[in-house]
């Protein structure tokens, strides 16, 4: 696979990109949405460097601190959007450190999208997301990626049968390397991996 990420230096670092992103003026509507959104974007971007962990590799704990600093960072952008004007908006895009970039254009929008309603427990929803993103993906990692989400989504739901119609596509992206019994065992690592990150910012590991 072909997805990579280079680590974060320095926490320091990272909480400044984030602070940079989130500048907004205290009591408005962008620093309202700023703060909502980097809450929510810090989750997702965990569990989007959870999953994709299972295609770069290395340490899960490592993976996951650093794209929930970049997840913070692009939530924090999109919250910002909501209660901002325009103009504020391509600044804070403008603002964007180069590893925000690269973890969006690794994943793709799409997906970090679908991540962060698994994230939140809200299977259907980041099953409907993650076939958007298999949709428009211009690549066989990002459609991969897509249906793992998917994956993931349905065996956490304890939905196996619609599972069980992903797995066929993810082992025809990568017939060399994959096999059904390879492609379910990523989507149930997947699950361990995304609980995880849930527990490790405070919430419930499980939807229950």
């Amino acid at each position: 696979m072909t997805i990579s990420l280079r680590l974060v230096a320095q926490t320091s670092a990272a909480l400044a990109v984030a602070a940079t992103l989130t500048g907004c003026a205290a009591g408005s509507l962008g620093a309202e949405g700023a703060a909502q959104g980097g809450k929510q974007g810090a989750l997702g971007g965990a569990v989007a460097g959870a999953v994709g962990s299972i295609f770069w590799g290395g340490n899960v704990v490592q993976n996951m601190a650093t794209t929930a600093v970049v997840g913070a960072a692009t939530g924090a952008v999109m919250g910002g959007a909501q209660g901002a004007a325009a103009d504020k908006q391509i600044e804070a895009r403008r603002n964007m450190s180069e590893q925000d970039a690269k973890i969006l254009a690794q994943i793709g929008p799409d997906n970090f999208a679908a991540a962060k309603e698994l994230a939140y427990c809200k299977h259907k929803t980041a099953i409907g997301k993650a076939r958007t993103a298999y949709g428009l993906a211009s690549t066989d990692d990002l459609k991969h990626y897509a249906l793992l989400i998917e994956a993931i989504s349905n065996e956490e739901m304890g939905d196996t049968v619609a599972a069980q119609k992903v797995y066929p596509l993810m082992v025809t992206l990568d017939p060399q390397r994959q096999t059904l019994e390879s492609a379910r065992n990523e989507a149930l690592s997947g699950i361990l991996k995304v609980q995880q990150a849930r527990s490790e910012r405070g919430l419930k590991p499980t939807c229950r």
